[in-house]
């Protein structure tokens, strides 16, 4: 009886000591927490791959990083599924709308040839 209640002790013991280490962890998580580094250069946009994205963040009008239905549907008739499936030779020749028309033209002027220029 006496080997069960030291084994039991043992237990406790162990189950009472990571308890405690981790309140300590959760404790010192809340006050000290982790941090991704910070970018050198907050002004720019790094992709995984390293490319620089600062001038597609720029470039992006405000319009369009907003959610807007009726935007949203308008442009899904806008040659969509003609865009999707690269129908046509040549990019410019689907109906554009103007934010994208400007979106591509910021892009051209900060030396950044689009994907649909390739």
């Amino acid at each position: 009886m006496s080997v069960l209640c030291q084994k039991i002790g043992t237990v406790i013991q162990r189950m009472v000591a990571g308890l405690i280490i981790g309140i300590i962890g959760f404790i010192f998580g809340m006050v000290y927490p982790a941090y991704a580094d910070a970018p050198q250069d907050s002004g720019r946009y790094i992709a995984a791959d390293g490319s620089d994205l600062t001038a597609v963040a720029e470039c992006l009008p405000k319009r369009l990083s907003q959610p807007n239905l009726e935007r949203a549907l308008k442009e899904s008739r806008n040659d969509f599924l003609e865009k999707v499936f690269d129908v046509k030779d040549n990019y410019m020749e689907y109906k554009l709308d103007d934010s994208e028309v400007e979106y591509l033209n910021c892009l051209r002027q900060k030396g950044v040839t689009p994907q649909v220029d390739r």
